[in-house]
């Protein structure tokens, strides 16, 4: 089934996000032939750059080269990226070039008019800034994502979207600023390293960094509401989309498309076409000819809206409970 994302045709809503499955030419190749509408490309990231330098400046002793190690280092990742890129251009399908933003310079913004230039359908910019300032209000550094937005597409011609953290205060007004600067879309939402730690040993651990079909009820609600307050945004569902069902849920909620990673980690390729093929026939038995006659069927403006205002159980557990 066709549909539109931040004004690209996609031969199917169902887009592969920034993974190591779209993080060489063969794996997207693969993806394509499963019918994947469009690939978020595996991101570069600036936190890579700066941490390798930095290591390598302590190692061999460079001195004050840190800045020329950073930009050697850059010029040759961005290099092996743009390559990527061009490759996946040439799959047929749109290429979304990812950018990890982590830092105040204007780095990644070279990284933009390069991955455009390359051929890049789109950017997708991949964006957290953790809060460690105590002294640091929630408005200032949501202007801080909204400045990296305006920058970004002022600098470049195709589309950009932003991945934003699940830990906003007011994901409408996050969204409201990020338009107002040029974005043309918005994922929702991003997964993060989150560390844990091992009791016995005393150390930190990784995480479990892949998600849960559970997950997606953290999504809806944020999705209902932007796709109906906020209709110039293209909405993707990024956290718990595993198969057909959940995607066709995000889908009534708005969503012009839905990200899947953890669903190929899981069942492999064919995930992505088992998801198409639910979402074509589930719309076939409901009388659908096209993805734009159910999408936002169920948004915050529809008939059962009332239901994504209710933030408290009401009914479920009977009084007297022991």
């Amino acid at each position: 089934m066709k549909a539109k994302y931040l004004g690209l045709e996609l031969a199917s809503p169902v887009i592969v996000s920034s993974s190591p499955y779209t993080a060489s030419v063969q794996n997207i190749e693969r993806c394509v032939r499963e019918g994947a509408g469009a690939v978020v490309l595996k991101s570069i990231f600036e936190e890579q750059i700066l941490r390798e330098a930095a290591s390598l400046d302590r190692m061999e002793g460079y001195g004050d080269a840190g800045e020329y190690l950073e930009r050697y280092l850059g010029d040759a990742y961005k290099g092996e990226f743009l390559q990527l890129v061009q490759g996946a251009a040439a799959t047929g399908v749109p290429a979304i070039a990812s950018i990890n933003c982590i830092g105040a310079g204007d780095a990644w913004i070279e990284y933009a008019e390069a991955m455009q230039a390359a051929g890049a359908a789109a950017l997708e910019l991949n964006v957290f800034l953790l809060p460690t300032d105590r002294h640091a209000g929630a408005q200032e550094l949501e202007q801080a994502y909204a400045d990296i937005v305006r920058k970004v597409a002022a600098a470049v011609t195709v589309p950009v979207s932003v991945k934003l953290p699940m830990r906003l205060t007011n994901v409408l007004s996050v969204g409201d600023a990020l338009l107002a600067r040029g974005a043309r879309g918005v994922v929702l939402y991003n997964r993060f390293f989150e560390p844990d730690i091992d009791v016995e040993k005393m150390c930190f651990v990784a995480g479990d960094p892949f998600s849960e079909p559970s997950e997606l009820r953290n999504v809806l609600r944020s999705t209902a509401l932007c796709s109906h307050a906020l209709p110039q945004l293209d909405v993707a569902v990024s956290t718990g989309v595993h198969d057909g069902e959940a995607a066709v849920k995000a889908l009534l909620c708005g969503a012009s498309a839905v990200q899947v990673c953890t669903a190929i980690h899981r069942y492999g390729y064919e995930a992505i076409s088992r998801i198409g093929r639910f979402i074509d026939e589930w719309a076939g038995r409901q009388g659908f000819a096209s993805l734009d006659e159910f999408r936002g069927r169920m948004d915050y403006g529809s008939a059962e809206g009332d239901h994504y205002q209710r933030v408290q159980y009401m009914k479920y557990f009977p009084h007297g409970v022991e």
